[in-house]
């Protein structure tokens, strides 16, 4: 399993980073490898909630709400997918910190391939996860220091 985590800080307040961070059908709006995001299922917030995200340039992923931590933690797991992983699971933190908020995002994975996935998440996954997750992140504090 390969573990990615990022933190950033935030000069917007933790109830505007929320705002966006549960809002499950913004994240076209920050992360640039999601073309387009819906609800599906009948869920509404909260565990067991779910998005389907159509991406740049192609393919699409299925997601679905673990953890629902009012204003305070979104966890979320894919439960399909295009990609060569077998499991990926993440949880978004969110605290006050001075006059903002402190972001955290802890990310798991496993390559589906057994070696070959092992040589692929080495050369090139670990890297692309890295940085699309760093560059989603700041794009939903970006987005958040926008909302009121």
């Amino acid at each position: 399993m390969t573990r990615i985590t990022h933190q950033y800080l935030a000069s917007c307040s933790p109830a505007q980073i929320w705002a966006v961070l549960s809002d499950l059908t913004a994240v076209p709006a920050y992360n640039p490898t999601v073309k387009t995001a819906r609800r599906i299922g009948q869920s509404g917030n909260g565990p067991g909630a779910m998005r389907e995200c159509d991406l740049n340039p192609k393919g699409k992923v299925s997601e679905r709400v673990t953890l629902w931590e009012e204003g305070r933690a979104l966890g979320l797991e894919i439960v399909e997918s295009d990609w060569p992983v077998s499991s990926m699971s993440w949880v978004t933190r969110i605290e006050p910190h001075g006059n903002g908020a402190r972001v955290s995002q802890t990310l798991d994975y496993s390559m589906k391939f057994g070696p070959l996935g092992w040589v692929l998440n080495a050369l090139v996954m670990r890297r692309a996860v890295t940085k699309n997750v760093g560059i989603a992140l700041q794009g939903m504090i970006a987005l958040a220091g926008k909302t009121l």
